[in-house]
């Protein structure tokens, strides 16, 4: 009766052993996969780091640590992106913002048209930079919410 028990511990502690190390076995290639997306990411690689990640998941979804730690990545990814988008949209629309400045709404009595459809082009452009801040704003609320929860 001591034996079978003995054997019976021994194997349940094989048991959690070969589990662990099965872990350990997919947490190290889900890793080296989030190191080559924060690589991207440092090379303004977006999209390809994003995909990086979301591939790593799909692959390794018991690999959890690596999993929470692609979480910050991923919302560090899609910051710099929308960050970059603001920057070259806001050079787009202070162009465009100039070019509406120097026009003039009537011309010799008659309506302007291309004024006009410069300021409607100003407006939604306005309205476009607004959203995309309202995004940078979002992913940094998230990420302090997410190293919060960690």
């Amino acid at each position: 009766m001591k034996k079978i028990r003995l054997l019976y511990l021994l194997l349940t502690v094989a048991a959690m052993f070969s589990c662990t190390a099965k872990n350990e076995v997919s947490d190290a290639p889900a890793a080296e996969m989030l190191e080559e997306a924060r690589t991207l990411m440092e090379k303004k690689e977006f999209s390809a780091a994003r995909d990086t990640i979301l591939s790593m998941r799909q692959r390794y979804p018991q690999a959890l640590d690596v999993r929470r730690a692609a979480i910050l990545t991923l919302d560090s990814v899609e910051l710099l992106a929308a960050r970059d988008s603001v920057v070259a949209y806001e050079q787009t629309l202070q162009a465009e913002r100039e070019r509406f400045q120097q026009m003039q709404p009537r011309v010799d009595g008659h309506t302007n048209d291309a004024y006009y459809e410069q300021q409607r082009l100003v407006m939604a452009m306005d309205q476009r930079y607004d959203e995309l801040c309202a995004k940078v704003k979002f992913f940094l609320r998230k990420m302090d919410i997410d190293k919060q929860a960690k």
